[in-house]
C-alpha cells in the first residue's frame, strides 16, 4: 500500500462538473427533476482548441448551473473533435470530465498528459490556463484544470446569469 504523503494530489479546488447530453433542453429537465438543479443559463461555447492530435474550432451547446458549491455544466457537443464528443460517442451521456480550480494549471499529477488545451487560455509563459488531462481510460472522466481567475468569472457569470 503506498503511504497516503507519496499519493499524487491535485492542488485544487473542485468546483464543477460537466454532464455530456445529447440534447441540452433534456439535460436542462433532467438535472433540475432528478438533482434539484434550481436553474440553468445557456452560455454556448465557440474556441480553438487541440484535442489529441486534432485542432480546431469547438462550438458546442452548454448550459450551467448551481447544486450547492458546485457549477454543473452540461455540454451538447456541435462543432469539433472535442472531449465531449469523444465521451458521447464512446460512452454515452453521463459525467465526462471534473474542474479543479487552480493556481497551477501545468500540474500533471501521477504523470498523466494533457489532452485538451484551450488557446485562448495561453498564458504568458506558454502554457494553457484550460487543459483535460488525459485520465479517461484510468478513471473514467477527464479531470479538467482552469486557472483560479477564469474559474472565478465562470462561476460569477453563472450567478449572474441566474439573476432575474
Amino acid at each position: 500500500m503506498t503511504p497516503a504523503a507519496t499519493l499524487p494530489t491535485i492542488d485544487g479546488r473542485l468546483y464543477h462538473f460537466g454532464v455530456v447530453v445529447r440534447d441540452i433542453d433534456a439535460g436542462m429537465a433532467r438535472y433540475r427533476t432528478l438533482l434539484g438543479v434550481p436553474a440553468f443559463s445557456r452560455l454556448d461555447t465557440h474556441y480553438e482548441a487541440r484535442h489529441r492530435d486534432w485542432r480546431g474550432i469547438i462550438a458546442n451547446k452548454n448550459a450551467f448551473g448551481r447544486w450547492g458549491d458546485l457549477v454543473v455544466e452540461l455540454v451538447q457537443p456541435g462543432l469539433g473533435n472535442g472531449p465531449a464528443g469523444e465521451f458521447l460517442a464512446s460512452r454515452g451521456e453521463g459525467v465526462f470530465h471534473v474542474g479543479y480550480a487552480t493556481d497551477d494549471p501545468t500540474q500533471r499529477p501521477g504523470g498523466v498528459t494533457p489532452c485538451f488545451e484551450v488557446h485562448s487560455s495561453r498564458r504568458a509563459d506558454g502554457s494553457f490556463g484550460i487543459v483535460y488531462l488525459d485520465t479517461l481510460d484510468a478513471l473514467g472522466f477527464f479531470v479538467e484544470l482552469v486557472e483560479q481567475e477564469v474559474a472565478r468569472r465562470t462561476v460569477e457569470r453563472v450567478e449572474s446569469l441566474a439573476q432575474p
